[in-house]
């Protein structure tokens, strides 16, 4: 069953106005000493889908305190790629499915799902000013779902870099529309750190909160964290 956009938001405020999300590393655009120099660096390798980079990641997912990840990557979990911002053309990279790969590969998900792609383009957030970022809507717009014979238990949407969530938000309430029943959650190999320039810790995964209103977008509430390792 599909739904106009207006009732689909509807239902994202009411079904998805809180969705979990995780996120591995903390990085800083804006700072200046070696920690946050370093994090810029390393959010780039993950933005090309530097495999080695993704490699040196593995012996910190082990770590017990990695455990606060178990509900977003383990051996049941589907893992769906978030789309770039514009359709995709043969040969061109997509760092999401890079990570998502790379996280099956090693006993993270149960499989990779390729089922949400670009329709139209979208201006990039990472080349946009604050003010002027996609909103969810529309980036909603953009977005399709491709029917599914299999319908996940749970599903993780993986990607690169979390800033202001409007693109995974989107891209959950598309799959809501044609996975109802599913358990839908959030992972990003990093984080935008935007209240302070320098980071203390680069590797420091949390699991948060998005809670979503229409039309401001996003709003985020810290929920659990911990300490780097």
């Amino acid at each position: 069953m599909f739904f106009t956009t207006f009732q689909v938001l509807q239902l994202g405020l009411r079904l998805l106005s809180e969705i979990e999300y995780a996120t591995f590393c903390n990085y800083s655009p804006r700072g200046t000493s070696d920690l946050s120099i370093h994090s810029k660096k390393v959010c780039g390798a993950f933005k090309n889908g530097n495999i080695d980079t993704l490699n040196s990641t593995l012996p910190y997912f082990s770590q017990p305190s990695a455990t606060i990840l178990s509900a977003f990557l383990n051996p049941q979990i589907t893992l769906v790629p978030v789309p770039r911002s514009a359709p995709l053309t043969d040969g061109a990279l997509w760092p999401s499915l890079v990570i998502a790969e790379f996280l099956q590969r090693n006993g993270y998900g149960h499989e990779v799902l390729l089922c949400i792609k670009r329709k139209t383009a979208v201006r990039k957030s990472s080349s946009s000013a604050s003010g002027n970022r996609p909103e969810v809507s529309e980036h909603y717009e953009s977005l399709e779902i491709e029917q599914q014979l299999l319908v996940p238990d749970e599903i993780t949407l993986i990607d690169d870099v979390l800033t202001q969530g409007r693109t995974t938000i989107a891209c959950a309430l598309r799959l809501e529309e044609v996975f109802p029943m599913t358990k839908i959650r959030i992972f990003a190999m990093m984080r935008t750190q935007g209240f302070k320039d320098d980071i203390d810790e680069m590797v420091e995964p949390i699991c948060n909160i998005i809670n979503y209103y229409e039309p401001s977008g996003k709003h985020i509430e810290k929920t659990i964290s911990l300490i780097a390792f």
